[in-house]
């Protein structure tokens, strides 16, 4: 009897221990170098973070400043990689980006998201666009809506555009 309560103890004891370690790899994992802080903090001084994740050795911080919530993202040694701004509203595209989606082909399609990507080689807008082809089939899903994204320089040049599904 007294050999079957040990080995139970020993049995919880080495659960309780393997867990332990599962948890603490899972935690270094998410684990924000000092020098990464740092950067943000020099670049975002007055920024309140919510939370960081780290993907393939870089770390993105989730961020609010001044009423914006944007994702700044850091390589390991503290080098900015960008800032991702997400809007919901056309009002925040810059005066020529709005005049070159106007002449798009795209000008008559809905806006729905806006993405400002700012970076050490320039800003550039990802306009989210569907064709507002809402047709609806008998079981009440969608037919037809084609998404893009269009991505504009600052200045109003179209760099690219991809489909969304």
């Amino acid at each position: 009897m007294k050999s079957i309560k040990t080995y139970t103890a020993l049995t919880i004891m080495a659960m309780v221990f393997c867990t332990s370690l599962i948890f603490a790899q899972a935690n270094n994992k998410n684990e924000v170098p000092a020098n990464v802080q740092a950067a943000f903090t020099a670049k975002y001084p007055n920024a309140q973070v919510k939370d960081w994740e780290a993907v393939n050795e870089q770390f993105t911080a989730k961020a609010k400043e001044a009423g914006h919530k944007y994702f700044a993202t850091f390589d390991k040694n503290g080098n900015w990689v960008n800032t991702v701004t997400k809007y919901n509203w056309p009002g925040h595209l810059s005066p020529p980006v709005k005049e070159a989606f106007k002449k798009s082909e795209y000008s008559g399609w809905h806006i729905y998201a806006i993405n400002i990507v700012e970076s050490p080689a320039g800003q550039v807008y990802q306009v989210m666009v569907d064709d507002a082809n809402h047709k609806i089939n008998a079981n009440h899903q969608e037919l037809f809506t084609v998404n893009h994204t269009i991505e504009f320089k600052q200045d109003g040049n179209q760099v690219k555009q991809n489909i969304i599904n």
